[in-house]
């Protein structure tokens, strides 16, 4: 319960003043890499508060140079801080709408670039789209969460396609990452973190381009299979 305690403490402590200088950086610049450095030093600083002994494998896979859309399984809400720590790379998360109303947090977030959605709301998601399609054309590599939401279990809910027909429609490429064991460290419904080791594994790049967006269930299905492959699931 201590680590619980100081976790939550820590998140506290660091996002604040984290957040007000995001703000006070993106009045400046709001495509600074400033920012860039700001937002790895928060997932840095939560994954240190949690106890969490974050590995990286095949890191490789992602070129300095190029943008991605990285998909990912979603357990927990420290999957966030651990993808931005462990990524070495100008991401930015499609988060739920309710995050951005958030005193100062979400004031950052906004002002950094996260793209709000709401996706109860058919006509605002799709806007949210076509903003992580601008924030890509600007240099970022965008993260989203197909299941759409926290699995209760550790068999990966369904996939939704919107990440899928987004690649398709800016051409960029697809890369699964697995996040393995942050449904151990704080999974959904439970209140105590639990300090352990956290590998954030990178998968095998899936090339988008001269794409229909037919091809959006087979996009879907590849980044799912390798993504259980890399967790260890059956299909």
């Amino acid at each position: 319960m201590l680590r619980t305690v100081w976790t939550a403490f820590a998140a506290i402590a660091v996002t604040i003043p984290l957040a007000m200088a995001t703000i006070a950086v993106a009045m400046v610049r709001s495509t600074s890499p400033f920012i860039d450095r700001i937002v790895r030093l928060w997932g840095k600083l939560i994954v240190a508060a949690a106890g969490i002994d974050l590995q990286t494998e095949n890191l490789e896979h992602l070129d300095p140079q190029k943008r991605y859309i990285l998909v990912a399984n979603h357990y927990s809400y420290l999957d966030i801080p651990c993808i931005v720590a462990a990524i070495p790379q100008p991401v930015r998360f499609m988060a739920k709408v309710s995050l951005f109303k958030v005193p100062i947090f979400g004031w950052a977030i906004g002002r950094a670039g996260f793209i709000p959605i709401d996706r109860n709301n058919r006509r605002t998601a799709v806007k949210s789209f076509d903003m992580a399609a601008d924030r890509i054309r600007k240099g970022n590599t965008i993260v989203i969460f197909p299941e759409e939401g926290r699995s209760r279990e550790r068999a990966m809910r369904p996939f939704k396609r919107g990440a899928f027909l987004l690649a398709i429609k800016s051409e960029k490429t697809i890369v699964p990452i697995a996040i393995d064991s942050t449904f151990d460290v704080f999974p959904v419904g439970r209140l105590r973190v639990t300090p352990g080791r956290v590998t954030v594994r990178v998968g095998n790049p899936i090339e988008t381009a001269d794409l229909s967006v037919k091809a959006k269930d087979g996009l879907a299905a590849q980044a799912r299979e390798q993504i259980q492959a890399m967790l260890g699931l059956r299909n």
